[in-house]
């Protein structure tokens, strides 16, 4: 698509459009008002017109939106190319297998450190009936390690149905546990998650120390891991305070060239019953991501230590040195 397809009447359609589909879908209808009204305003004033191109257009609106309503899932997108219909939601899906299949659905890396401290590093919260069995396989592979490291540092999002069965291996079984309610506006419904009571493969459990990394790119799904542990007083946050994305929705197809994602739904934790839009979620000790494995890992060595001194048994010899060692290189 060139500059000069980028006419008047496509500029209207898409803002019309965007504005209706604000009223129909946003979780939040009050401000869905004033995003309209603001945009139609704006759109009488020629104001849209200065854009250069689809994507200047685009990011002009999409800071408009978030600046109104402080909600960094809102968002429009241009396409150079022709956007698929409705009728090819299957090709769609079909591509977002593949890629999820490619990227090993988020499980970057799984390994035991020494001392006993697991690793796992997660990208994305793929849906579990595409990545259940990687998930439990990942799971189980640290499900006797002494402490664990989940590096959310690079990770943006994905499903709570991924978080609700990933937070189950680091619960204990005895009861299900309440992790986090999402209020869909459209539905007027509320969908609640729960640690499940079966997982497959081996538990970590919910005696062991956990620290979640984080960073300021981590987002949406990914908060709402960090977020729901962190208010279980289940896990310790290290790193930085994460973006502030806490309202799931969908993509919504403008026309040819334009699509928005527009939040219908909002997440309340049981425990705060609250959440991390516009906010982040705030890290229990702050420090740059980067350093952020390194004082994970010896803070995660340290408990270990104490714990193993504390309660001594048989076999444990050899770890508690290795442990001492691997303290007094870092």
């Amino acid at each position: 698509m060139v500059h000069s397809e980028l006419s008047n009447d496509l500029i209207k359609d898409t803002i019309e459009s965007l504005a209706k589909l604000l009223d129909d879908y946003y979780v939040f209808p009050e401000t869905a008002v004033k995003i309209r009204v603001d945009l139609l305003e704006k759109l009488s004033e020629g104001e849209y017109s200065e854009a250069v191109n689809g994507h200047a257009l685009s990011e002009v609106i999409t800071n408009q939106m978030q600046k109104i309503s402080n909600d960094l899932h809102l968002n429009l997108y241009f396409s150079e190319d022709l956007l698929p219909s409705k009728s090819n939601d299957h090709g769609v899906h079909e591509y977002k297998e593949l890629r999820l299949k490619l990227n090993n659905y988020g499980f970057e890396k799984v390994e035991r450190l020494p001392g006993n401290i697991g690793y796992l590093v997660l990208n994305e919260f793929a849906p579990p009936e595409l990545a259940g069995e990687t998930a439990a396989n990942a799971m189980s592979f640290v499900g006797d390690t002494s402490g664990l490291i989940v590096d959310l540092r690079d990770n943006s999002g994905g499903t709570s149905s991924m978080v609700a069965f990933i937070s189950s291996y680091l619960l204990d079984n005895t009861s299900p546990v309440h992790l986090n309610d999402l209020y869909w506006r459209y539905y007027n419904t509320t969908q609640s998650f729960w640690s499940l009571p079966f997982v497959p493969g081996k538990r970590f459990g919910g005696n062991k120390p956990i620290c979640i990394l984080t960073s300021n790119i981590t987002c949406s799904a990914a908060e709402e891991f960090a977020y729901s542990l962190q208010a279980l007083d289940r896990a310790q946050i290290i790193g930085e305070k994460t973006k502030g994305g806490a309202n799931p929705g969908g993509i919504h197809r403008i026309n040819d060239h334009f699509k928005a994602f527009i939040p219908n739904g909002r997440a309340i934790n049981p425990i705060t019953k609250d959440n991390w839009e516009g906010k982040g979620v705030i890290p229990d000790i702050k420090v740059a991501s980067e350093k952020a494995y390194d004082i994970a890992y010896q803070t995660l060595l340290n408990k270990v230590l104490e714990s193993y001194s504390k309660h001594p048994h048989k076999g444990q010899e050899q770890l508690i040195a290795e442990i001492k060692n691997k303290l007094s290189l870092l």
